[in-house]
């Protein structure tokens, strides 16, 4: 349950990314585990254990994703909606996180498939990255429900999402570093369109492709330097 003092912070990337301007949170200068606060902004928290150096890991291996909604993301849209046909039932919620797993998993893996330096693996040995992927946090502004009767939901953007990254040594299990970061997740720029689960998810892999990218580019410019 520590973990989740971070967690209202919000997002990612790898261990010194692109937060120029933004304003710190004022995050602890150290973790629980004695990590190092390497980033720290409005929209994303690093922290990385010190002395680590990844041209030293020429391997990822992935655990199995997780994703969560924020907190009573269901009630609070049910008690919008004006039909019972059109609020999000259990099965939608479980829907919607399982779609959102499957794009977490395929996408990330795709994207170190990429790497010229890092290999994917599906056992540990030495040399070996854990990459422990979750979304907490996930805000759907107009989710796809399959209502008896037909409408259409416009928004101008699909919600929000935030990513809650940890990096291990896989043999030894130690964690290496945190990576936190939220995303708005299909910004229109004001403008309203039609969403749904096409677009939804369209949006979803957009920024979901963003995440892994940075990571996977940071990653190589380790074994560059």
């Amino acid at each position: 349950m520590k973990r989740l003092q971070y967690m209202k912070t919000s997002f990612i990337v790898a261990l010194a990314l692109l937060a120029m301007g933004c304003q710190s949170t004022d995050a602890p200068a150290v973790s629980p585990e004695g990590m190092q606060l390497k980033l720290d902004t409005r929209s994303t928290t690093a922290y990385k254990k010190e002395g680590v150096n990844f041209s030293d890991y020429s391997k990822v291996q992935f655990s199995p994703s997780t994703v969560a909604f924020k907190k009573n993301w269901q009630r609070d849209y049910n008690r919008d909606q004006p039909t019972m046909s059109s609020r999000i039932k259990d099965r939608d919620v479980v829907r919607i996180k399982e779609s959102v797993k499957v794009l977490l998993d395929e996408t990330f893996k795709a994207e170190f498939g990429k790497s010229g330096t890092y290999s994917t693996v599906k056992h540990a040995t030495s040399g070996t990255l854990l990459l422990k992927p979750t979304i907490i946090d996930l805000d759907v502004n107009a989710p796809d429900v399959m209502a008896a009767t037909r409408s259409k939901t416009y928004a101008n953007e699909a919600g929000k999402a935030t990513l809650f990254l940890e990096i291990y040594d896989a043999v030894s299990g130690e964690i290496l570093a945190r990576i936190i970061d939220t995303e708005t997740v299909g910004d229109n720029h004001g403008f309203y369109q039609w969403a749904n689960r096409v677009t939804n998810s369209a949006d979803a892999k957009r920024v979901i492709k963003k995440w892994a990218k940075t990571l996977r580019e940071k990653f190589d410019q380790a074994h560059e330097k």
